[in-house]
């Protein structure tokens, strides 16, 4: 949540903004605590609004290692403090001998795809989510595959764990309806970034499950073939030699150069726009005025970024995104193998299928609308009140 949230930040920030707003946390004190120096932010700057009360503890140690702050530092000031129930929003828990807690691990990716990770930070995230798992009072997660693999491989009984699906902020759809001099602004920032119409869009931090390397391939294998009237794209309904392809994430591959020589060495390496880390107020109009959103990998926990192109009215071709393929089984852009053909096929498809186009745009904003923010707070408050009932019933 200090300066530039992604993944956990973004679920902590959007989770409490709508704890505030449920009356089920009416009373409740939210203690965050953060190892940095003070900052600002809408959680708790300005004037108290909202149901609960929410007051950061800022510890001013902004050089501390943050696993050795967590597992060390934290469990003193908690003991000082003397919380009913402890949250952890990702992964880990700090060492909380005796007191009511809850964690929530978004996926096992560490446990799955072993070798994209490092020696010592595999086993770091390995140790820490298995002695988070065993520790907490409840483990949350985010969908029920997900809860399924977390008491296969972990051996947690079903009572234990808990799905809490997580919510697509209303201002996605918002841009897909937007008009008029906020629009404009927008427009002038995302080309001020390189962003021009037409363009597909490759949306999250760059890991090498997210297989990027065949994107490109399979970009250029597309444009390499006849066009659908047989004399070129650019006689048919997309052009192929004006598309872009926007690449918004921060770069976590294990060799940072990689990125860099797999567009170098494709053949849409002059229309490539590389983002780096999207500002969070420029994504819903980023989503709204692509051509279409590309999110294929190995595996993932939850998949936010399909949901939120979908709510901005932007077909996505996915690979087995979870939570997409929770909500919406029977998708018609989903990409079964990853392998060149068959996502040049799923390139193709999301480019030229005009049926497939029109269900994406069509149904996929009525199918994310359940998911909000609101209803995953009621869910997390259940979860609170569950884990702080049990503390009261067992006693001192």
């Amino acid at each position: 949540m200090e300066g530039q949230p992604t993944g956990v930040g973004r679920y902590t920030e959007d989770l409490l903004a709508a704890l505030r707003r449920v009356p089920r946390a009416e009373g409740w004190r939210l203690r965050l605590f953060f190892k940095g120096d003070p900052f600002d932010h809408a959680l708790w700057a300005g004037p108290r609004s909202g149901s609960c009360r929410v007051e950061p503890i800022f510890d001013r140690r902004p050089g501390a290692h943050p696993i050795l702050w967590e597992q060390f530092r934290l469990p003193r000031l908690l003991r000082r403090e003397q919380p009913d129930v402890v949250f952890s929003p990702g992964y880990s828990l700090p060492r909380t001998p005796g007191r009511p807690s809850l964690v929530t691990i978004h996926d096992l990716s560490f446990e799955h795809l072993p070798g994209d990770f490092g020696f010592r930070e595999l086993r770091r995230r390995r140790y820490l989510a298995r002695s988070a798992a065993r520790a907490a009072t409840r483990v949350l997660t985010d969908t029920r595959r997900t809860a399924a693999d977390l008491r296969q491989r972990y051996g947690l009984p079903a009572d234990r764990v808990a799905v809490v699906p997580l919510g697509v902020s209303a201002r996605f759809a918002a841009a897909r309806e937007s008009a008029g001099a906020g629009e404009r602004e927008h427009d002038r920032a995302l080309a001020e970034l390189g962003v021009r119409q037409p363009y597909l869009l490759v949306l999250g931090s760059i890991l090498p499950r997210r297989r990027l390397d065949l994107v490109l391939r399979a970009l250029g294998r597309l444009q390499r073939e006849p066009g659908p009237g047989g004399s070129g794209w650019d006689a048919g309904p997309v052009n192929l030699d004006q598309l872009r392809l926007v690449i918004a994430g921060r770069n976590q591959l294990p060799r940072r150069g990689e990125l860099d020589r797999l567009i170098r060495a494709g053949d849409w390496k002059e229309r490539v726009v590389r983002l780096g880390y999207v500002d969070d107020d420029l994504l819903p109009p980023l989503y709204a005025r692509a051509l279409g959103t590309v999110y294929v990998s190995d595996y993932e926990g939850y998949g936010l970024p399909p949901l939120e192109s979908l709510a901005a009215g932007t077909p996505v071709l996915v690979s087995d995104a979870p939570a997409l393929a929770e909500l919406w089984p029977e998708y018609p852009l989903r990409c079964a193998r990853l392998e060149i053909d068959a996502l040049t096929e799923g390139l193709r498809r999301l480019l030229l299928d005009d049926e497939a186009r029109r269900l994406a745009r069509g149904e996929g904003p009525e199918r994310v609308r359940s998911l909000t923010w609101d209803r995953a707070a009621e869910r997390f408050a259940d979860q609170v009140e569950a884990v702080w009932r049990m503390a009261r019933e067992k006693g001192p």
